[in-house]
């Protein structure tokens, strides 16, 4: 019994050993399982690597993908997203930026809507409210230097909030008459009305001092001339005019009296709408700055207005002044306080150049002094010389008689030392 004990105790003890080994064997071959070059760490290490791989690959290749989006989208053909364009008037005014967009709406600090169109900035001397007049400045006048700079004002067509938070009438776009003595206005044909919004095809009649003007928005009927190399002295595009100012609820005028810009022949000859550096009483020089007012037709002065801005740029369009763009001027200029300008005789007796005069209104210069300006209204009088009758408006140093809202005419192909013009910009 004693022998037999001993026996299972020494099995035991073998058992023992070998079970240990066997655990040392399964602990080595687990080890190299988990921890060898093709252990299980090692694979596992191997997968997460891959995996941050495509994940770095994914999101290089999103990062190409964005950036070729932005190049699309952006104009500049840059992968750079634009600068966000300024929101109202004082911020453009401060930061002088450049709008990019064919037309980007900003407001006042009276919250009043105004549409600045590419390729302009708000000037620094710009009024802040509408009633004090919103200033914009050409900065890319597809490289011509002497027509970057250039200053228009824009006129609102509906009603704005005034400075003193009062909101003004309704301010009509259309042809108007003004009272002689106190300046009010009598609106003599709307250029558009719910009810019929080709009002200014109507073709009403203004009865002037006994003389009739007309406003076409075509060629004048059976003038032959005026239809040949695109000499017309009507508006260009009448329609497109007051369907522009019905829709951004307004448009700008010239700032100042035109002065001569660049050019060698009346088929490339650009204005500009700034404060000239010359003027001449005898003939014209075609000197950068100078004033236009020698040798200047109404015929003249319709293709260079056309000419400055139609043929170089996309955003906006030039025309000479139109009945409707010059008759809703004076009464917005009224509606911002200036009771009586229809009626504002000159300011000046002698000529000079244009906005050194105390003839400021709204940021508007001398449209009741200096120099009578050439419109593409027309007088159907015939009892002169006279072809073909151009209106003339405004004050005049050389005319005592003249005042804002005058009408007047000579013969589209005449000219005179006492004539000039200002050309207006829509969108």
């Amino acid at each position: 019994m004693k022998n037999k004990l001993k026996n299972n105790k020494g099995v035991t003890l073998i058992a023992l050993v070998v079970t240990i080994v066997i655990l040392i064997i399964l602990a080595a071959v687990s080890m190299t399982m988990v921890l060898g070059n093709n252990g299980i760490f090692t694979q596992a290490q191997k997968g997460a690597n891959s995996m941050a791989s495509a994940e770095a690959n994914t999101q290089e290749g999103f990062n190409s993908m964005s950036a070729e989006i932005d190049k699309i989208l952006n104009e500049n053909g840059s992968s750079e997203k634009p600068e966000e364009a300024p929101k109202t008037i004082e911020e453009a005014k401060n930061t002088g930026k450049e709008f990019t967009d064919p037309k980007t709406e900003v407001t006042d600090s009276k919250g009043n809507k105004v549409v600045i169109p590419g390729g302009f900035k708000v000037a620094k001397d710009s009024g802040n409210t509408v009633q004090q007049g919103i200033v914009i400045e050409d900065v890319s006048a597809s490289g011509d230097d002497n027509v970057k700079g250039s200053q228009f004002v824009w006129i609102p067509v509906g009603t704005f909030v005034k400075d003193d938070g009062s909101t003004s009438n309704e301010i009509v776009l259309g042809r108007y008459t003004f009272n002689t003595s106190d300046g009010t206005p009598h609106l003599e044909q709307a250029a558009y009305t719910e009810e019929n919004p080709e009002n200014y095809k109507n073709e009403v009649e203004l009865n002037f001092d006994s003389t009739i003007y007309k406003e076409l928005d075509e060629y004048r009927p059976g003038v032959a001339s005026y239809v040949t190399d695109g000499l017309n002295a009507t508006a260009k595009d009448l329609a497109g005019f007051v369907n522009s100012s019905r829709e951004n609820g307004g448009y700008y005028i010239a700032r100042y009296e035109a002065s001569f810009a660049s050019g060698s022949s009346t088929s490339d000859y650009k204005a500009a709408s700034k404060k000239s550096t010359a003027n001449s009483t005898s003939s014209m020089n075609y000197t950068a700055g100078t004033l236009w007012n020698c040798d200047i037709t109404e015929l003249d002065a319709s293709k260079v207005s056309i000419n400055t801005y139609s043929k170089e740029n996309t955003t906006v369009k030039s025309d000479l002044m139109n009945s409707y763009a010059w008759d809703t001027a004076i009464v917005f200029i009224q509606e911002a306080g200036h009771e009586n300008y229809a009626n504002q005789k000159s300011k000046n007796t002698s000529l000079s150049n244009t906005g050194v005069n105390a003839d400021e209104v709204c940021k508007i210069n001398d449209m009741a002094s200096n120099l009578s300006e050439w419109t593409t209204e027309y007088s159907t009088y015939t009892g002169s010389s006279s072809a073909y009758p151009c209106a003339i408006r405004g004050g005049s140093s050389d005319f005592s008689f003249s005042y804002t809202a005058y009408r007047n005419y000579n013969d589209a192909t005449g000219s005179g030392s006492h004539y000039g013009f200002r050309f207006s910009l829509y969108m």
